[in-house]
């Protein structure tokens, strides 16, 4: 007996009740395979630490726990951001004051609107005559 057959025997004998002849043969084979039987052990202690006993269980108070933790992960996301800004607001408020000095500097007046660079609406009061274009007429005009 090969030591295939052997550990193919001797995972069978786990499962179910193996005759007295196959049990003499994988004695044998145990005696006959040098390092067969530590393997065939090691073997056998992993099958018995992979059954399980009871159910799974993520343990008590799972769920808060998840929850806990997000919110927390959020919150701590925040202050990464908060500390961001914080750490280069005095930088950002210089860059807009340098351009709103140019703005100024190259407005051509000096009230509000220019400054912040608005310029105003410009629509079609309805007082005012709209000229339409109507687009059947070059279509018929041959």
């Amino acid at each position: 007996m090969n030591a295939t057959e052997a550990e193919n025997l001797f995972i069978r004998s786990l499962d179910e009740d193996i005759s007295e002849a196959e049990r003499q043969q994988l004695s044998e084979a145990l005696r006959s395979h040098d390092g067969l039987a530590q393997q065939l052990e090691k073997h056998r202690t992993l099958r018995e630490r992979m059954v399980r006993k009871d159910n799974a269980s993520f343990g008590p108070y799972f769920a808060q726990k998840v929850i806990n933790r997000i919110q927390s992960l959020r919150t701590e996301i925040d202050d990464q951001i908060v500390f961001f800004f914080r750490k280069y607001q005095l930088a950002a408020i210089g860059i807009f004051v340098a351009l709103l000095a140019i703005n100024i500097l190259f407005a051509e007046q000096v009230d509000v609107a220019s400054v912040l660079g608005l310029q105003e609406a410009s629509t079609v009061s309805a007082d005012e005559d709209v000229l339409s274009f109507d687009f059947l007429q070059p279509l018929t005009n041959e």
